[in-house]
């Protein structure tokens, strides 16, 4: 009965959001980088926050979940305020930093990363703080990064939290994850937005803010999973489950970076914008990416299972590489045209 009651609420947080959208300045009008036609509201993120927010106190959530959903209020905020007026990069940042230092200081990090054969479990120890900001805060904007496609980032959010679902069913462990339900909840949440996002009836954006809200709790979701006392799931299935918006990530950052430019200025190196180049349209681009996401995502887990932690690893190296190399090709392909 909840989750179909969420449905609804969405529907009329929606409107109520889109009616304040101009008054907010939170609308995005088409340009030299955006094709879009017409003005569209950037309230996804604000819509999904909001509806999930509601719903929350209908679930028993772990005290760490109901830090994560009140710290990302701040967020939702600041995104909302860059995305009205556009602060620029320094200032997401710097949102993103505190929020995860808020969610630090409640006591959840990144401990241990998981035993690999002959290893025992590798813990972290002092690096623990300085190592669980890199990773939030890399896949936040990894997931802000590649929202460049109608229904790519929120579609590789929801094929990660179904990786962590399936997962935890598979081990069994699902009884631990006291957040399950819940992110049942956020998984229907999202797949009502995505909805929105592709048909042209009362059309969203997630925004910046929606775009890192999504990131951040994704990220906090598998730390959750992977370092909470009764291991939910194994820390290497963590990056499987988000395995195409770190290859993307990974892939743009080290490219950038070999051209001796910004790592977090805009250009066309994502592998939507190769791919729209090639020649598909935006929602091929989204289907495309969005089953290579879920090939990858499975075959990661199905290694994991068959062959163990230290074999998942290096094939999670192995394929990144791959990845890179490919998009460096393709890249340079699409430039000789």
């Amino acid at each position: 009965m909840v989750y179909i009651s969420s449905l609804f609420s969405f529907l009329i947080i929606l409107f109520i959001f889109k009616y304040f959208a101009p008054k907010l300045k939170l609308i995005d009008k088409p340009n030299f980088r955006k094709k879009h036609s017409g003005n569209i509201p950037l309230i996804g993120g604000i819509v999904i926050y909001t509806n999930i927010l509601f719903f929350s106190y209908f679930f028993e959530l772990s005290n760490h979940m109901t830090v994560i959903l009140y710290t990302s209020i701040i967020l939702i905020l600041l995104g909302a305020l860059d995305d009205a007026i556009e602060l620029g990069v320094a200032f997401r940042l710097l949102a993103q930093l505190i929020c995860c230092l808020i969610v630090i200081g409640s006591g959840l990090v990144i401990n241990n990363i998981g035993d690999y054969m002959f290893l025992p479990s590798i813990q972290i120890g002092t690096l623990s703080i300085l190592f669980t900001v890199f990773c939030v805060i890399g896949l936040t904007n990894s997931f802000n990064f590649i929202d460049g496609v109608d229904g790519l980032s929120s579609g590789l959010a929801l094929i990660a939290i179904i990786s962590v679902l399936i997962i935890s069913y598979l081990d069994n462990t699902y009884n631990y994850l006291i957040d399950f339900n819940f992110l049942i909840l956020l998984s229907i949440t999202i797949t009502i937005f995505i909805f929105f996002n592709l048909t042209k009836f009362s059309k969203i954006f997630l925004g910046d803010s929606g775009s890192m809200f999504l990131g951040f709790f994704i990220s906090w979701i598998l730390i959750i999973a992977s370092q909470s006392e009764n291991q939910i799931i194994h820390p290497i299935l963590t990056i499987w489950c988000v395995t195409l918006p770190v290859f993307d990530i990974t892939s743009v950052v080290i490219r950038r970076c070999l051209r001796k430019i910004n790592p977090f200025k805009p250009d066309r190196r994502h592998v939507h914008h190769i791919l729209i180049e090639m020649g598909f349209s935006n929602f091929n681009t989204m289907l495309i990416i969005l089953a290579l996401s879920s090939i990858l995502n499975f075959f990661g887990i199905l290694i994991f299972y068959l062959s163990g932690p230290f074999p998942a690893l290096i094939s999670f190296i192995i394929l990144l590489f791959l990845y890179v190399i490919l998009m460096i090709n393709l890249s340079r392909a699409n430039n000789a045209k």
